[in-house]
């Protein structure tokens, strides 16, 4: 089968999945065909972290009600480790910025400031709590985070077929990867760009290295700085995978000639469903599973 047929084999696959949608189905499909005929040797995947490769809702084990699901800035307010006023601030800040992130009558601009803020004062927070690399290992078995359905397949894939994946997450890395670690999902061909922490020789957390990364500046990051960069800047097909609009920026800090980007819209799917169609070539709903990008991925040699 030629690779325009399995491309196009693969679009019609996935508009009879109740929570895929795709705009431009001659523009994906053209994405796909030249993904599938340049083969593994020439993709990379960059991923989102919060809320893409782990799931947005939860279920309460107690309640059974849903819930959001931990990122990796949540997790140490949700353990038993910090202190109470740690708790009590991380809350305030929460409540003070995740609306202005979400708020659809505001402009991007508008927002970057309370972003910085938000996260510098996130960051200074944890700070003051004087954590331990123990620490850190303790919150991530204490917090249940879910991954999304699928990830599992997905990473094994990737490194089964050595295609190099980026973890491009305005989370934090330290954290973000000891999840990984944990849930034996982080492999040789993986790389994290994230926030992360600075130990002192007593192993304590005494800062963040800059540059913060937010929300939305992922696009002023420049990967050529970084020692995964060798392992792409041959490699011209990207894979993006990520769950706001912001994350659209992660593929600019990279040279490429060709960017397949795959949205996950996790709510407010009436409201934001015509944006996120208009700018990812692949959009899943609901907080579904990974089996779009699963398929895909079977599909090249």
């Amino acid at each position: 089968m030629s690779a325009l047929s399995q491309a196009k084999a693969l679009v019609d696959s996935f508009l009879r999945i109740s929570t895929v949608r795709i705009n431009n189905l001659a523009n994906t499909t053209d994405k796909l065909r030249k993904i599938i005929q340049d083969g593994q040797s020439n993709l990379h995947i960059i991923s989102d972290f919060d809320m893409t490769m782990s799931r947005h809702w939860v279920r309460n084990k107690k309640t059974d009600a849903l819930e959001r699901n931990s990122s990796s800035h949540g997790i140490p307010a949700k353990s038993n480790i910090l202190s109470i006023e740690y708790k009590k601030e991380t809350d305030r800040l929460y409540n003070t910025y995740y609306p202005i992130e979400i708020d659809q009558n505001m402009k991007y601009e508008e927002k970057v400031p309370y972003m910085m803020k938000w996260w510098q004062e996130a960051h200074e927070n944890l700070v003051k709590q004087k954590l331990s690399k123990h620490d850190l290992q303790a919150m991530v078995q204490q917090v249940n985070l879910e991954f999304r359905a699928g990830l599992d397949q997905v990473l094994s894939q990737c490194k089964d077929s050595e295609v190099p994946f980026l973890v491009f997450s305005a989370g934090i890395s330290n954290i973000i990867e000891e999840l990984l670690k944990q849930a034996n999902l982080f492999y040789d061909n993986m790389h994290i760009v994230s926030n992360m922490m600075v130990f002192n020789e007593d192993g304590i957390c005494i800062d963040f290295k800059e540059p913060l990364i937010h929300v939305f500046n992922k696009s002023e990051f420049q990967l050529e700085t970084t020692p995964y960069f060798k392992l792409i800047e041959q490699r011209k097909n990207v894979i993006l995978m990520g769950d706001s609009l912001g994350d659209l920026q992660m593929s600019q800090g990279v040279s490429h000639d060709l960017c397949l980007n795959i949205g996950f819209l996790n709510h407010d799917i009436k409201a934001l469903e015509s944006a996120y169609v208009n700018a990812f070539d692949i959009i899943i709903e609901g907080d579904a599973n990974m089996d779009p990008v699963i398929e895909i991925l079977k599909s090249i040699e």
